[in-house]
């Protein structure tokens, strides 16, 4: 009788124990639910800003305000290129053989 008292109210209280933990999590996860919302708000909030920070009309505009304007003349600086083995690999033929 004791044995069984004892298995029974053991059953209860894990069961118990149980529910609390299930509605613990229950409520982290509305509360993350909830910050997931809020940051996918932002995020859109953020992308129309950055849309309307970069538009072109408006850098340009910002660059008159500021007396900037596109050079008369451009120029293009033209590099030589050389064919040069990388460092380390100066002895090597083509096919990785010396």
């Amino acid at each position: 009788m004791v044995f069984s008292a004892f298995v029974v109210g053991s059953m209860i209280l894990a069961i118990v124990t149980f529910n609390v933990l299930l509605a613990q999590t229950s409520f982290r996860m509305d509360a993350a639910q909830q910050r997931i919302d809020q940051l996918g708000q932002e995020q859109v909030d953020l992308v129309r800003q950055q849309a309307t920070l970069s538009a072109p009309g408006r850098i340009a505009a910002w660059a008159r305000r500021h007396d900037m304007r596109l050079p008369d003349d451009i120029r293009s600086l033209h590099v030589p290129s050389t064919q040069t083995a990388p460092a380390g690999i100066a002895g090597m033929s083509p096919q990785g053989a010396t």
